[in-house]
This record gives C-alpha cells, structure tokens and sequence, in this order.
C-alpha cells in the first residue's frame, strides 16, 4: 500500500508541475499497482479505494489535455472492474457496489457537463454508455 502512495504522490507532483507524460505513466503504474493489491491487501475497501483513485486521476489528465476518448476508456475500464468485483462473492462485494456507483455518477455528471457523445462503436465504453444514456 505504501508504494502505491508513493507512486500516486509522485505523479500527483508531476501533475501539478505540468509533467503530463510522466504523470500518466506515474498514474498507469498506481493503476497495475492497485489492481495488484485487490489480491494481496488486507484492507479490501482501500484496495477498491486506490483502484477507483488511481483510474480516475488517469481519466481526469486525458480529459483535462482533451483526450476525451481514453479518459472514457480508463473511466469504462474501471467500470467494468468494479461490476466484476461486486458480484464476486466475498469482501471485495461489499466495498465495490458503492464505489461502482459513485464512479458512475460522477462520469454521468462529467459528460454531462463537457456534453460529449459517446461513440457508439466503441467496445470499451459500453459500460459508460449504459450509465450516461
């Protein structure tokens, strides 16, 4: 759990220091890191905590640099690993179905408000279309 701080901390920096490739690279490695730790973490609402983090800091940089298209990918990725979690038996469950739901209303309100479209041939984006249309 502490690497993965470390590594979000850094790109978090870079962010903020206009270092946008490093920053993405950071926020990609806090995602592999996070999804790694769904398996090995004790604390299993942490875990799901970090993945939700790591993949919407990577969503919000390629929104932010007009990368609509991967920031909704990252955002269907997310999704979708978060749905499969919640209907998985045992602890992940329980901390996944809030989380799933939080993401999705808070893509729903992002793409509102940016008034994107969602393209409709876009396999990775299906679970996004299904929330915001």
């Amino acid at each position: 759990m502490e690497q993965w701080k470390e590594i979000m901390t850094s790109a978090n920096r870079a962010y903020e220091g206009g270092q946008e490739v490093e920053a993405e690279e950071l926020y990609k490695a806090a995602c592999q890191r996070a999804t790694f730790l769904l398996t090995q973490c004790e604390d299993r609402e942490a875990a799901v905590a970090m993945l939700s983090v790591s993949n919407q800091n990577l969503a919000d940089l390629y929104f932010r640099q007009g990368r609509c298209d991967e920031a909704l990918t990252a955002y269907g990725k997310l999704l979708r690993h978060l749905e499969q979690l919640s209907q998985e038996e045992g602890v992940h469950s329980q901390f996944a179905a809030p989380a799933l739901h939080k993401v999705g209303t808070e893509l729903s309100q992002e793409v509102r408000a940016r008034k994107l479209v969602v393209p409709k041939d876009h396999p990775d984006l299906e679970p996004v279309r299904d929330l915001i249309t």
